[in-house]
């Protein structure tokens, strides 16, 4: 059977990483043929044994490779100790490859033996093949000192032969080596470069080609003419970053390292892998404002891949990304970075990714310009234009950025701010469970237990539908399975699930008659419920199986959510008009404080007597503070009306009587002072808060 393409492209990046081929039969190779024959304990007991011996990164190494990389893949996607240990044993493995393939020593022997002319083709083709398949990009370097070594001419034509041989991936640290200061240097890079004839030089190429140095710019001008490009150096290096942003890195061009040239001499830098396509735009962009430092474009574009990586950086720590979880830091310097090309370039780059669909950009550039946007031209800001966007997280970043930028007064577009903070304050965690099951009652039971609010239902009726389903919309939090369906076994849907890496998140909960025996058939990592099932036993299940879990997605949105309310609530402390909002901020009060409490607060500053009954629900059921934001909100809103109403006065006296809470009881007290209460109702309240002041 054909692998799928997520096996086929994990198994090749664990052969890039490490490399090498099988060996003989080992204990790794023992606890492979165990969890072949389904015996998961025994193969967890082997790996065990291994890791507790403690192996050495060579000794990881050569485990590596005692295994097929069908066999890595087989381990690697095993979730739980077997993936744990599975992933420890390459981690050492990559330390020693990565000691291997950079060791400056072996690589100078090499190029030495390669670009002698006295040896004979055969020694020197054997060098580069072991260049070639030990070294790769880390061989440039030493070769890059032949191609400036005036007095060996010979070595030059060898050294560039290497280089043609290396091919695509010399490309980038060559392009980095045209900004050497040698000319001899700079001509015999382009040189290698014309012969491995690699798109991603035209744009250095391009502006070589204009180059006072004779000898240079015809090599340049070939390539180009080659390669037919088409625009200015500028625009290829622009269009180039771009490409790269979007993560449009060519098949075989990734490393896990960036170039840079320090005093003539090609330096490496690790980099991970999820950062490196941002981190070559950077790059690109660099030069393309090295090259043309007065260009806003060039200057937007260093801007762009900086606050895109930024914001990448701290999207994967929440997410729980490891590669890059101590790198809070370095976004922040990203940032300063970005900062650092002015108010004028990150607009730029704002308008770049809402135009390009980068929100990456986008969101980037929208939280730099919150702070550092320019009160008295707010309303030149390409902030306005991100609240057109397409992208609903963009529009609202860009909502919470105009209020915060603008200090909450005179906000340009006021009414379109409010619409789009008033949408954005509905958001919230929903966790999305997908029932199989045959039975028809289970759609009634689904509709009711979809009236929970945070929890969203689908359902499918055989096990064929339900896969179907997983496959194309992997974010379900949890999965509940019949343990008899039509067509195939439950286990079906249950492998796949477990195959998937999108759905390593994902709970598995199975209905059974007989959950002991279910305990037995379906084995660890199954939560059981009963039948039958019921809507308060179904959403109990749920909650308690996402009880901890983490929901990247689901904070996200609550984020949106309590970034709007407070917006809200600082338009209406201004008395801006957001009268547009109130209606969905009373809808949030039976919410987390972060949402509901401001909500509160602004409905009592500019709510109408529709949202009395929301907040007296908060009153009467929400959390310490939210029930004293509601109580002044309350007065809030009485204070604007005529006259307070039966049910509100006896709902306030309700609480009052069952309130020891001071602070409390002094929110309450204060609604009433606010109220225009009758006669007879304020004497009634004078006579039940009257005191003797004694011990």
């Amino acid at each position: 059977m054909a692998r799928s393409f997520h096996q086929s492209l994990l198994a090749a990046a664990v052969a890039l990483v490490v490399g090498g081929s099988a060996l003989a039969q080992n204990s790794l190779q023992e606890a492979v043929n165990l969890l072949r024959i389904n015996q998961k304990t025994e193969a967890v007991q082997k790996l065990q044994e291994i890791i507790q011996g403690d192996p050495s990164n060579e000794a990881a190494h050569d485990l590596y490779q005692s295994v097929s990389q069908d066999e890595w893949y087989m381990l690697m996607t095993e979730k739980g100790e077997v993936q744990k240990i599975a992933r420890s044993i390459l981690e050492r493995a990559k330390s020693t490859q990565r000691e291997r393939s950079r060791d400056a020593d072996a690589i100078d022997a090499l190029v030495a033996t390669a670009t002698d002319g006295s040896n004979d083709y055969g020694t020197r083709q054997a060098a580069v093949n072991k260049l070639v398949g030990a070294h790769g990009e880390f061989a440039v370097p030493s070769l890059i000192k032949v191609l400036g070594d005036s007095d060996n001419v010979d070595g030059q034509i060898h050294a560039i032969s290497v280089l043609s041989q290396l091919h695509s991936v010399a490309v980038l640290p060559l392009i980095e080596a045209l900004k050497s200061s040698s000319d001899l240097t700079v001509q015999n890079v382009c040189a290698a470069l014309h012969l491995i004839d690699d798109g991603r030089a035209l744009p250095m190429l391009s502006h070589l080609a204009n180059d006072d140095r004779v000898n240079i710019s015809a090599i340049a001008k070939k390539f180009v003419a080659k390669k037919r490009g088409i625009g200015d150096a500028l625009s290829q290096m622009l269009k180039q970053s771009n490409g790269y942003l979007r993560g449009n890195v060519p098949v075989g061009g990734y490393s896990a390292v960036v170039w840079t040239l320090v005093d003539d001499a090609l330096v490496s830098t690790d980099v991970p892998g999820l950062l490196y396509p941002t981190e070559l735009a950077k790059a690109v962009a660099g030069d393309a404002s090295r090259i043309a430092p007065r260009s806003l474009a060039a200057r937007s574009a260093v801007a762009a891949a900086n606050l895109a990586q930024a914001n990448l950086i701290e999207t994967s720590i929440a997410q729980g990304e490891e590669s890059v979880a101590d790198m809070g830091p370095v976004a922040q310097e990203l940032k300063i970075a970005a900062l650092a090309t002015g108010i004028d370039a990150i607009r730029g780059a704002l308008d770049a990714g809402v135009q390009q669909g980068l929100a990456a950009v986008a969101i980037g550039a929208i939280g730099t310009l919150a702070d550092a946007e320019i009160i008295d031209s707010i309303a030149e800001s390409s902030l306005l234009g991100a609240l057109r966007s397409s992208d609903k997280r963009v529009q609202y970043a860009a909502a919470e950025a105009i209020v915060r930028a603008s200090r909450g007064a005179n906000v340009p577009n006021l009414s379109v701010v409010v619409g789009v903070l008033a949408q954005a304050v509905t958001e919230e965690k929903v966790n999305t469970i997908h029932v199989i099951m045959p039975d028809l009652a289970a759609k009634a039971i689904i509709q009711t237990a979809n009236g929970i609010r945070g929890n969203s239902y689908t359902s499918d009726a055989t096990a064929l539908e339900g896969q179907l389903t997983l496959l194309s919309n992997p974010s379900i939090d949890v999965v509940v399975i019949n343990e008899i369906l039509p067509g195939r076994m439950p286990e079906d849907v249950i492998g796949n699930i477990r195959k998937d890496n999108r759905m390593t998140n994902t709970k598995i909960v199975i209905v059974t008659k007989d959950a002991e025996a279910a305990a037995e058939r379906f084995g660890d990592g199954v939560t059981f419920i009963t039948a039958p099932i019921s809507p308060e036993n179904l959403n109990a299940v749920v909650a308690a199986v996402l009880e901890g879990a983490e929901s990247p997605g689901g904070t996200r949105a609550e984020g949106y959510a309590s970034k709007a309310s407070a917006a809200l609530l600082d338009l209406a402390g201004r008395k801006a008009d957001i009268g547009s909002a109130t209606a969905n901020l009373a809808l949030q009060l039976n919410r987390g404080d972060s949402v509901a409490v401001p909500a509160a607060k602004a409905l009592g500053l500019s709510g109408g007597e529709g949202a009395l009954t929301a907040l007296v629900g908060a009153l009467q059921n929400g959390s310490d503070d939210l029930k004293k934001a509601s109580a002044l909100a309350i007065g809030g809103v009485l204070s604007r009306m005529s006259s307070c109403p039966d049910d509100i006065a006896t709902a306030l006296m309700t609480a009052l009587d069952g309130s020891t809470d001071g602070g409390l009881r002094a929110a309450i007290t204060t609604a009433f002072a606010k109220s225009k209460l009758d006669a007879q109702k304020k004497l009634e309240l004078m006579q039940k808060l009257s005191r003797i002041a004694s011990k």
